[in-house]
């Protein structure tokens, strides 16, 4: 397993009837070498490992008891193994005092795409960025197909693995290449963009 782009899972944020606690509530990440989960909160957003701050350390258990936050506070989850091989990040939970409303979700993420190459003359690719700066992967699309995942920057069509995208050909015609950026290992969309291109036939 990698642990290093695993989610720990997706989970939620349950209130209990005293108004003065609550409930984080998680799946069991089910991998054999699990140790435990690290719980992390945030104040603002963005929030992950670098702005947040570790609350708490427990061992492989699927909930954890918080008290109402005086403030807004976000909340995610890793899971981390026997040899401290951390996970990626699960969704954001947002903690609320009682009696008041959540603040409005982040707005989604800016999307920018750009066509490398020259696909009216010969081979051409995709490179995309976001503007949101939690941990995100992008699932790529050619012609509403997955074409792969990308899960570290600066993402790419046809490929690029972290490094500078590259190019091919992919047939006369029009093609659109779609990048849907999600937080990593979770299916919480953050922005989408897609270009459309045309390919030289000879």
């Amino acid at each position: 397993m990698n642990w290093a782009r695993s989610i720990a899972s997706v989970f939620l944020l349950l209130w209990s009837g005293t108004a003065w606690a609550a409930t984080l509530t998680w799946d069991a990440n089910r991998e054999p070498d699990l140790a435990g989960y690290r719980i992390y909160q945030c104040d603002l957003l963005p929030c992950n490992r670098s702005s947040g701050n570790l609350l708490a350390t427990v061992g492989p258990v699927t909930s954890f008891t918080l008290y109402t936050p005086a403030v807004p506070q976000f909340y995610f989850i890793t899971a981390y193994d026997s040899a401290n091989n951390e996970s990626g990040n699960s969704n954001l939970v947002i903690g609320v005092p009682a009696g008041s409303l959540p603040p409005p979700p982040p707005p989604l993420a800016t999307i920018n795409l750009t066509v490398v190459g020259n696909p009216l003359i010969g081979m051409w690719g995709v490179k995309g960025s976001t503007t949101d700066l939690r941990d995100v992967m992008a699932t790529i699309y050619l012609d509403g197909v997955v074409h792969h995942v990308e899960h570290r920057a600066p993402y790419g069509f046809p490929a690029n693995n972290g490094m500078m995208a590259t190019t091919g050909r992919f047939g006369g015609g029009s093609h659109t290449v779609e990048f849907v950026f999600f937080l990593e290992g979770t299916a919480t969309e953050v922005g989408r963009e897609s270009v459309t291109v045309r390919e030289w036939s000879p």
